[in-house]
């Protein structure tokens, strides 16, 4: 990858982990000769760390449908494990910029950006590197905002880590992550099939005993 297109990969990480952006949906319907057809509805979702926050701070408790927030009282787990990688990527962005010599800002959003106004200047290495952690930092939060989507959690061992019960998988987001190891796996490099064939013969190995 060339650094226009390493560049172009970075700006679009930061945006989708910093920026709202436009979701549709296809909502089929049937006319009046029962033809099926769709109707398209499009919301505006905040950028997948304000989900995130949204998942540590408000909790859904797997609700989907519109309308306000009940009032938390204890954190479910996976609000705990949300905002526990929150915290995770404000961490790593936070010390990227240090390592910069970019001062930090007030919100994990505004180093984002900063670090995306300095990869210009750059060396190829460390262009490589925010990208792939930008990519990671994606997974993440993509992963962790599950409570728009339930996760599927195999109790089965990490293929990096051999940790059980940490692989939690999106398949909304099309993402995974392990909570022991942050090993993350995705469909658009297709690692994510492999860990799905992975998951099921562990699982029917497990059945079958």
């Amino acid at each position: 990858m060339d650094r226009t297109q390493t560049l172009t990969t970075i700006t679009g990480l930061a945006e989708q982990l910093c920026d709202p952006g436009q979701h549709t949906e296809r909502i089929p319907y049937w006319d009046d000769n029962r033809n099926r057809k769709y109707r398209e509805w499009r919301t505006i979702q905040p950028g997948l760390l304000e989900q995130l926050h949204q998942a540590a701070v408000e909790p859904a408790d797997g609700r989907t449908e519109p309308g306000p927030r009940p009032v938390p009282r204890s954190r479910p787990p996976l609000a705990l494990e949300a905002l526990s990688t929150h915290a995770a990527i404000c961490t790593h962005a936070a010390h990227w910029c240090t390592s910069l010599g970019i001062d930090l800002r007030d919100t994990v959003e505004a180093n984002i950006r900063a670090l995306v106004g300095a990869a210009p200047q750059l060396d190829d290495d460390d262009l490589q590197l925010l990208a792939g952690e930008l990519r990671t930092w994606r997974r993440w939060a993509a992963v962790a905002t599950g409570w728009i989507a339930p996760l599927y959690q195999p109790h089965v061992p990490c293929p990096a880590c051999h940790t059980t019960g940490k692989l939690r998988i999106n398949l909304t987001a099309q993402a995974a992550h392990c909570r022991a190891c942050q090993a993350t796996w995705a469909a658009d490099d297709g690692s994510l099939h492999a860990l799905g064939e992975y998951v099921t013969s562990r699982s029917e190995r497990v059945t079958a005993a």
